[in-house]
């Protein structure tokens, strides 16, 4: 599995001196009923207990993932990381679409 990021995601992460990212099922908005079968990602620049998660390090930032998200994501081996938002509001989504067909 790869993370790879956007132009925009590139740029956010330099000018806010991120150096981690963590990412792991929403399990919350994962388990609506309207979004059966669905996978969210919730990515987040704060994170704990480094050792739970797998890391992938690159010259951006380096990425943390819940080891589960490799078997959610089997069939998505690069999954597009981009920011969306205005000025210090902006926030982490995926690019990449998940279908519940292919999961």
């Amino acid at each position: 599995m790869k993370f790879i990021y956007s132009d925009k995601a590139k740029k956010y992460i330099k000018k806010n001196n991120i150096t981690k990212i963590f990412i792991r099922e929403d399990i919350e908005r994962g388990m609506g009923c309207c979004d059966l079968g669905s996978i969210n990602l919730k990515i987040s620049k704060n994170g704990y207990n480094e050792e739970n998660y797998k890391k992938e390090t690159s010259e951006i930032v380096t990425t943390y993932y819940d080891p589960k998200l490799e078997a959610l994501l089997m069939n998505y081996p690069e999954v597009e990381i981009s920011v969306f938002g205005i000025g210090n509001r902006k926030t982490f989504y995926t690019a990449t679409e998940f279908s519940p067909l292919n999961s």
